[in-house]
């Protein structure tokens, strides 16, 4: 298995990325489709085969870069990997996306009586293997990243969203030292991977203003995420990417203040008013609805909405990456996914065009 440079590009993903952090000329903005799942068909498996075998996870991630030419390579161990290390109950459905059947704990006074991942926890030794294999596949073509959790939304897999959203109101002391065994979850997933030269991706649905107001992002989120942040930086030398779901906008003062890269956008947030507001802080990544546009749009809407981001792009001052809003469903066409990213390519003038 090899990658294959896609015939309407003309670098080399890092090529691309060198570029553009030095300030040199390059051939267009960068991308990613965040294609999930999706990436199970491109090698004829079901959904549920392709989380449950590293050979097709490698597979898949290979073939999509191949298919679609994408900036970066990726594969879990995220929420569900790590949450399953933890030991809550995943349920992979055959052509659906897998979810927590049944928490690790049952009350938040039962994490004392659990241990922190290690080398034998389930499933961990999976996601590392292939992510080993596609960066060597990848050394010198392309970057590889790991993808982790949010503390809370980790912490809501853990221990049931509800329950856990309650000990933030009843048993904040509680939802403290549920945090911290979070965070040393995540520790051992970062200093276990970081041995890889790769970089980290953080997601973080539970944070979202849409879910929590703005007392508990403060209080439980920001603290957390910034310790997660740091540690990464530490360990790996790079900062890594943030994505949180819904409207954000409540926090944003706190999370320009966080040690992050990228600041990936749901499609609920005005793309231009991000674009103003993180200018001079971090990278924004975002963010054409999946559902309406991508999904359910034709041709033509695809094409308006990525002009749409990169018109707003144009006034990042730190850089910008055009994605979705959030992963595409699993439903997307592959000639839809090709309508976004040649749009991109397309209207790539704009950002390189923007001094």
């Amino acid at each position: 298995m090899k990658l294959t440079i896609n015939c309407k590009d003309d670098m080399l993903p890092i090529e691309r990325a060198k570029a553009i952090m030095n300030g040199k000329d390059y051939d267009r903005v960068s991308f990613d489709p965040y294609l999930g799942e999706i990436k199970a068909r491109y090698i004829g498996k079901s959904i549920k085969n392709y989380w449950l075998d590293e050979e097709n996870l490698v597979s898949a991630e290979i073939e999509a870069f191949n298919k679609y030419g994408m900036d970066g390579m990726c594969i879990g161990p995220n929420a569900i990997g790590i949450s399953e290390a933890i030991g809550a109950e995943i349920y992979y459905p055959e052509n659906g996306r897998p979810y927590v059947k049944s928490s690790a704990i049952k009350s938040i006074k039962d994490i004392k009586y659990i241990d922190v991942i290690n080398e034998k926890s389930k499933g961990i030794e999976k996601y590392y293997n292939a992510t080993s294999r596609i960066r060597a596949i990848g050394d010198n073509i392309c970057p590889v990243s790991v993808s982790l959790s949010g503390p809370l939304t980790l912490a809501s897999f853990v221990l049931g969203s509800e329950n856990f959203l309650k000990s933030t109101i009843k048993q904040p002391e509680d939802a403290y030292e549920l945090l911290s065994y979070i965070f040393e979850c995540i520790k051992f997933i970062v200093d276990k991977f970081s041995t890889l030269d790769v970089s980290f991706s953080i997601a973080d649905p539970m944070a979202s203003n849409t879910v929590i107001s703005p007392r508990v992002y403060k209080k439980f989120a920001f603290p957390f995420t910034q310790k997660i942040c740091e540690y990464v930086e530490k360990r790996s030398g790079r900062l890594p990417s943030y994505h949180v779901c819904g409207n954000t906008k409540k926090s944003w003062e706190l999370i320009k203040e966080l040690s992050i890269s990228v600041f990936s956008i749901d499609n609920e947030i005005d793309i231009f008013e991000a674009c103003n507001e993180f200018s001079n802080t971090h990278i924004i990544a975002g963010n054409v609805d999946p559902l309406n546009i991508i999904c359910k749009g034709s041709k033509e809407s695809i094409d308006f909405a990525v002009k749409q981001s990169l018109m707003a792009g144009k006034i990042c001052g730190k850089g910008f990456i055009l994605t979705p809003g959030c992963n595409l469903p699993l439903d997307t066409s592959d000639e839809n996914i090709e309508f976004f990213l040649d749009a991109g390519r397309k209207y790539s003038y704009i950002i390189k065009n923007r001094y």
